[in-house]
């Protein structure tokens, strides 16, 4: 592993908020280090819940790349009950020496509240460990 960079929120640290139809960052992660090949495996976890309004709860969750209405890396539409944790990892191949991530979410109808922990990671592994996996 070459490194690794990892923003998080504690729940207790914000107050939930509603989740509407414009896109929210919720995090931002920037890997420096980053060589030709190299492997980036980001992972993300997202504690949300439905208002009380609503029978059931709806969030988008995205990754884009570069900036915040970047490439999408990462599209998912999740839905829930009560309380959900959305937990992903992706993986893809470096390509420059720096790159940016962001993590979004949007809910059309607001009917996403954003009120656990939630957190971006990423970690390069160099082209060598890649050969060795």
């Amino acid at each position: 592993m070459k490194s690794t960079t990892k923003i998080e929120a504690v729940a207790t640290t914000y107050t939930p908020f509603l989740v509407g139809a414009e896109d929210i960052i919720l995090t931002a992660v920037t890997l420096p280090g980053i060589s030709q090949g190299d492997r980036i495996v980001l992972s993300i976890n997202i504690g949300w819940e439905k208002p009380s309004r609503w029978d059931m709860g709806e969030i988008e969750v995205f990754i884009r790349q570069n900036t915040s209405d970047g490439p999408i890396l990462y599209w998912s539409l999740e839905s829930c009950y009560l309380k959900a944790r959305t937990r992903e990892s992706i993986t893809l191949t470096g390509n420059e020496q720096m790159e940016h991530f962001y993590l979004i979410v949007r809910s059309l109808h607001q009917q996403a509240i954003i009120s656990g922990d939630y957190f971006l990671e990423g970690t390069v592994f160099s082209e060598e460990d890649n050969s060795q996996s």
